[in-house]
């Protein structure tokens, strides 16, 4: 499996946009807006500007704020007015959970289970032990019970494995000492950003240019954060994203496979193509047939070109994005709570299932 460390510069730029705009419209209006499907109307009529290092990531975002601004004003203008007052048959059925079952989808999944908005990979090990050292459940964790959701090739099947039932939701908002810890937690979250500011400036100084840099570098990190897990955020997925990484490993002998920059073949690939944004079901299900049936040739030969273009030149060393400091932390993750656990199966598919476990069992001792 790829790891993926690509980004498409104009997501972020896209939704900031669109919650400006949304700021503007009549308070009793803003509710109604569907930031999701705004996004992807916009991001569906834009030049795509993916990147994989930070070099090219600023130099496509000051790209899309330099020559695509008014471009971009217009079209989320008019994906709100769609949204609003668009088809009311349009599907509102959300994508699946298991179309984001990577390590930002997951990331951003335990985020919201454990109350923390800025969690990182590197903060889950951690939050878990202490949840854990709480429960007098950790032996009762069963490897064999964990669910596996994702298949190895081909579309992931479509069923939601990760939801809680209605027992542990009850058991959960029943339980005062967890509300209360989580309201705790939501309030150390809250003063992350000046506590990062202070540890920079030992580093750094605590001259006025330096406390700048320090405050630049940790706006810059949350704002790496937000753009990781954007996606899942949101509930939506550019589709043409797994196909494009299907179509690498497929025309590629292995030794080739081993040998390139996936993710440069990819972003190379996906700047070359329609951006296919999908916020339900039915959209991503349509614009995938799409793909195969109405442009196979073009997808292809976007990838062959990028394979031989990356194998080619000759390969500079540059400073990667965030996403890359992302992927690393959760590999980490992943070691240090097979470990802890005991365990060597602990992965993507059975994390979340684990943590709302331990959960479940912490909020019902806590009654």
């Amino acid at each position: 499996m790829v790891v993926i460390k690509f980004a498409n510069v104009l997501e972020e730029v896209v939704v900031k946009e669109v919650h400006v705009q949304i700021e503007e419209l009549r308070p009793e209006v803003q509710p109604k807006v569907k930031v999701a499907e705004v996004t992807a109307y916009a991001l569906n009529r834009l030049p795509p500007l993916f990147a994989t290092s930070m070099a090219g990531w600023k130099y496509q975002y000051d790209y899309a704020l330099n020559e695509l601004e008014p471009q971009i004003s217009q079209l989320v203008k008019r994906g709100i007015k769609t949204s609003l007052f668009g088809d009311p048959l349009h599907d509102i059925t959300p994508l699946p959970n298991q179309l984001f079952m990577t390590n930002a989808g997951v990331l951003y999944q335990l985020s919201q289970l454990l109350g923390r908005k800025y969690l990182r990979w590197r903060d889950v090990p951690v939050v878990i032990k202490e949840i854990a050292s709480k429960s007098s459940c950790l032996s009762q964790i069963d490897s064999s019970q964990d669910q596996t959701v994702l298949q190895s090739t081909g579309e992931p099947e479509i069923k939601d494995s990760n939801d809680l039932s209605y027992r542990q939701r009850t058991l959960l908002s029943g339980s005062k000492g967890f509300m209360a810890r989580q309201l705790a937690k939501k309030k150390q979250d809250a003063l992350k950003l000046s506590e990062s500011a202070v540890c920079l400036n030992q580093v750094y100084g605590n001259s006025w240019a330096n406390d700048k840099k320090a405050k630049d570098a940790i706006e810059m990190e949350y704002r790496a954060l937000e753009s990781y897990t954007l996606q899942a955020q949101l509930g939506l997925i550019n589709v043409l994203e797994h196909l494009v990484l299907r179509a690498i490993e497929r025309i590629t002998t292995p030794e080739l496979y081993a040998q390139i920059n996936l993710n440069e073949v990819a972003a190379y690939a996906l700047n070359r193509l329609p951006p296919m944004y999908a916020t339900s079901e039915r959209g991503f299900k349509y614009l995938r047939q799409k793909a195969i049936t109405e442009f196979p040739r073009e997808l292809i030969g976007s990838v062959r070109n990028g394979v031989m273009k990356v194998h080619q030149v000759n390969h500079v060393e540059l400073q990667p994005i965030y996403a890359n400091q992302f992927v690393e932390e959760y590999e980490q993750a992943m070691r240090t709570l097979n470990s802890f656990f005991n365990r060597d199966d602990i992965s993507l598919e059975n994390i979340v299932a684990i943590a709302q476990e331990l959960m479940t069992c912490h909020a019902g001792q806590s009654n």
